[in-house]
């Protein structure tokens, strides 16, 4: 435990003693020998309280970082508490989690709170899950800190604040370093940087704040402003000093509004290739999107545009509106890659809503560039033999393009492979290849093309509602984005829709995916009257859920049934669990095999 606890069970302690404690140094009128002084945090009293304790004759328990000696507390017992180590870090977490810890977690949490105990305590009181503690640490707020920040500036001059939150943006620094940011010369920086190793809160070689969780705690202190006048200070600053881009790009990515300087867009695109190469691709795609808002000449405007495009394709990360928009020019090919992968408004592409396919898609695939990306050809390619029925001509190129392929290459061809599976009939190695391809994001093309010849296999197979529990798994139950990939998913899940007996919604699909046959087998359904069986699943609902369910079933969302309903979507629900208990089972996607059309 740490100071404050370890007073407070001393307090514990006197009062089953008989004695009476008094917390602070109010009037201490009326005060006899049962009566016990407690006094926290006494390095922050000031001249008069001082006086004060030294008068008083009674027991005292003091807690602080101060000498008994000098505040004249005579036959002083000291207990003298340090930071505590790797080994009681890893019992509070044990006690508060009930569950063995790693030591890389018991580092972090040790250099987190500097070995501070109730630092850490509070940490625990708001994290509740163990394994997310490394990624919240930086955003965690602390109140007991704050408030303890905010105690330590009223009895600090301006000075020592100023260079207290110049430590905390800058992390570490050198005197001279600190001196430029915090905007004092060297003598009235050293003075107050004194000031604050007095009072605890900084540490000499290098001169830092004593510990990331008070550094953070004084960073959340600080209004924006303030904070991003230092963090663009220490950006200029360290850059004028030649120090490794990383470093300059952290302040920088820190800022809210663009430092608006040519030498920024080169620094955060060296500062991303670092990181990049250290396997750190969400810092790079940060710095990288803080160079796309600065100022950006042409060479460097194309080559911070193609690594951008590169993190999308190679490491999954997502595009935004917004920088799409600056790639345009830029990134040229790059571009039509991240549009095509990302599933992006196609109109952006040099065809609008008709894919061009190669005269001969297997010798694009035998032939794909060396440099560049190979995603574009390799889907369009991949187009031309779905639609000559060629599917199977993947399967012999496979192995020899999975050595050259990476990122989002290898997964468009995982959904080739899988179209070419379906045709041969192995329903298992689709299941499989649906499952690795899972794991990417749902809104990229390529899973929608490997979503759509896993339907197509699973309704070959009579397997319909299979089909349906991974489309809910991937997001792909609704509107569809207008590109050729969930065109081809469409056609298949109007086929599904059709085997579960959903006519609407096959009709929608089918009309959506330009199907004719599917369009006059939806219709035809939709013109035969659907009435449920009266069989005993049936018998159980009332007549208002039987209308709900077959609602559900023809592909309606909760939000139309209350719409058409006149209710709220929350009465739909309790409908829809109340039908779930009556039937035995626990999911929407399960109502199709308990509750088939005739």
């Amino acid at each position: 435990m740490g100071k404050s606890a370890l007073l407070s069970v001393a307090s514990s302690i006197a009062v089953r003693s008989g004695l009476r404690p008094v917390r602070g140094l109010r009037a201490l009128s009326g005060v006899d020998s049962h009566t016990v002084l407690v006094v926290d945090d006494a390095e922050r009293l000031c001249a008069e309280e001082a006086d004060r304790l030294a008068r008083f004759r009674g027991a005292v328990l003091l807690a602080g970082d101060c000498d008994p000696d000098a505040l004249a507390v005579v036959d002083a017992v000291r207990v003298p508490l340090r930071p505590v180590g790797a080994d009681a870090v890893a019992e509070m977490i044990r006690r508060r989690f009930d569950a063995e810890v790693p030591p890389e977690l018991v580092a972090v949490c040790l250099e987190y709170s500097g070995g501070a105990p109730g630092v850490l305590s509070d940490v625990l009181d708001v994290v509740t899950d163990l394994s997310s503690l490394p990624a919240v640490l930086p955003g965690l707020r602390l109140p007991r800190l704050l408030r303890a920040v905010r105690r330590s500036w009223e009895v600090l001059d301006a000075d020592a604040v100023a260079v207290a939150r110049s430590l905390a943006v800058l992390g570490s620094a050198s005197l001279d370093v600190l001196c430029e940011v915090a905007g004092m010369g060297s003598f009235r920086t050293l003075a107050a940087f004194e000031r604050l190793v007095d009072a605890r809160l900084a540490v000499g070689e290098p001169m830092r704040v004593r510990s990331p969780a008070l550094s953070h705690a004084i960073r959340h202190e600080m209004a924006p402003e303030a904070r991003e006048s230092l963090h663009r200070a220490a950006a200029e600053v360290l850059h004028r000093r030649c120090d490794p881009p990383v470093a300059v790009a952290e302040h920088v990515v820190a800022c809210a509004e663009p430092v608006g300087a040519r030498w920024v867009a080169p620094v955060l695109h060296g500062a991303a290739r670092l990181h990049q190469a250290a396997g750190r691709p969400e810092q790079a795609a940060r710095c990288l999107r803080a160079a796309l808002r600065e100022p950006l000449d042409g060479e460097i405007a194309e080559r911070v545009a193609v690594a951008m495009a590169k993190l999308h394709l190679r490491c999954g990360i997502a595009p935004q509106a917004g920088e799409l928009a600056r790639q345009r020019t830029a990134a040229g090919e790059w571009f039509d890659a991240v549009v095509l992968d990302w599933q992006c408004d196609e109109g952006l592409l040099g065809y609008a809503a008709e894919p061009v396919v190669p005269q001969d898609p297997e010798w694009v695939l035998r032939n794909l560039p060396e440099n560049g990306p190979r995603v574009v050809p390799l889907a369009l390619a991949g187009l031309g033999l779905l639609r000559r029925g060629s599917e199977r001509a993947v399967l012999d190129l496979a192995p020899q393009l999975r050595s050259q392929l990476a990122g989002a290459e290898r997964d468009w061809l995982t959904a080739l492979e899988m179209w070419a599976h379906r045709a041969a009939g192995d329903h298992t190695e689709v299941s499989r290849l649906m499952r690795e391809l899972a794991q990417a994001s749902p809104l990229r093309g390529c899973v929608a093309l490997g979503a759509a010849a896993f339907v197509a296999s699973c309704v070959d197979r009579g397997r319909s509602g299979e089909a349906r529990e991974m489309l809910v798994r991937l997001g792909c139950t609704g509107t569809l984005p207008p590109v050729w990939a969930c065109t081809l998913l469409a056609h298949q899940r109007a086929r599904m829709h059709l085997a579960l007996g959903s006519a609407r919604a096959a009709l929608a699909d089918a009309e959506r995916a330009g199907a004719a046959d599917l369009v006059e087998q939806a219709r035809a359904a939709l013109g035969r009257e659907h009435r449920p069986p009266r069989g005993a699943a049936w018998d159980r609902l009332s007549p208002h859920e039987s209308r709900i369910v077959l609602l559900v079933l023809e592909g309606e969302t909760n939000r139309a049934i209350a719409a058409r309903f006149n209710v709220t979507q929350r009465a739909v629900e309790l409908h829809l669990t109340r039908v779930y208990r009556k039937v035995g089972i626990s999911r929407r996607v399960q109502l199709s095999s308990v509750f088939g059309l005739a």
